[in-house]
């Protein structure tokens, strides 16, 4: 069983990562509305920034030896 604060980090990966494959798919729809395209656009660069700090931080947890994947 994972302990909360990797069940944590996983699980908003996650998340994160499900909005992403979403969000060209928005981009796409709003092609006739350029402030939703723009919204949305700004979005997906938050949350890949916020992906990339999730990775980073589960990398540490694993080099650290706090969390085993195998």
């Amino acid at each position: 069983m994972l302990e909360n604060v990797h069940y944590n980090l996983i699980q908003t990966i996650a998340i994160i990562s499900q909005s992403l494959y979403r969000y060209d798919t928005y981009i796409k729809d709003a092609a006739e509305c350029k402030n939703c395209q723009k919204m949305w656009t700004k979005f997906r660069e938050q949350r890949e920034k916020e992906l990339s700090m999730l990775l980073k931080e589960l990398k540490n947890h694993i080099d650290a030896g706090n969390l085993s994947l195998g």
